[in-house]
């Protein structure tokens, strides 16, 4: 069983279309000034041609992305027992030699802990 929380970066941010870098910029606008955490959800995707563990990350409707393959394939085992988890969007990563890169990175916690972050 995975530590919650943890901290994971997303991948395939710079996969979303047309989206991307926008869809990133648009949450970071909203990180240390909303009331609340910003919520993400980690959906299963066992139809996934490449990965039938693969955990997309949806942030209000929208795919953003998706856990690594390794964290994904833990999860997804307790995921599949019973387990819930679910995502805060801690921050956003600009680097400086790709500012027009940014990534996304989460702490995932269990259900059980939700009630100590908000």
């Amino acid at each position: 069983m995975l530590a919650s929380p943890f901290e994971v970066g997303v991948v395939g941010v710079t996969f979303r279309g047309s989206a991307y870098p926008q869809n990133v910029f648009e949450i970071a606008s909203h990180i240390g000034v909303a009331e609340r955490p910003l919520k993400a959800d980690l959906v299963r995707e066992p139809g996934n041609p490449v990965d039938s563990k693969a955990l997309k990350v949806v942030y209000k409707g929208a795919h953003i992305g998706y856990l690594p393959k390794a964290i994904a394939s833990q999860l997804s085992d307790e995921i599949d027992a019973g387990t819930t988890w679910f995502a805060i969007i801690d921050r956003i990563i600009v680097s400086p030699e790709n500012p027009e890169q940014p990534g996304i990175r989460l702490r995932v916690f269990r259900r059980e802990l939700e009630r100590q972050t908000a």
